[in-house]
């Protein structure tokens, strides 16, 4: 299977100041994984999910990264976060990245915090 990311319509999350394009979903990913490309612009509220693990690959920017209870962190281009399930986190920045959900992201699984 190819994706090609201009094939895959953005959708706009604004009380997350960000936009996406899921490149593999439930379906697609036989539900064992999801990827989605995300462009940040700002800040995304803080969350967890108790469904699966997150894998977030940034592919350009910088911005931080707060697990858990931990001090926010500096992230860059190249930069892997892994976040177990049930970890609350936040994010922001001005940053391009994939997120991976193992197993795959279904709607419902984000809890807002």
């Amino acid at each position: 299977m190819l994706i090609r990311l201009d094939d895959v319509p953005e959708i706009a999350e604004p009380s997350n100041d960000l936009v996406m394009r899921q490149l593999v979903d439930s379906t697609s990913g036989e539900g064992n994984l999801s990827v989605t490309w995300v462009r940040l612009a700002g800040r995304h509220r803080r969350l967890r999910t108790d469904h699966s693990t997150r894998l977030y690959y940034v592919v350009e920017g910088d911005g931080w990264f707060a697990l858990g209870e931990e001090p926010e962190v500096a992230i860059h281009a190249g930069d892997v976060v892994v976040v177990p399930r049930g970890t609350p986190y936040a994010l922001g920045g001005e940053l391009t990245y994939l997120v991976v959900n193992g197993p795959a992201f279904a709607a419902g699984d984000d809890m807002y915090l």
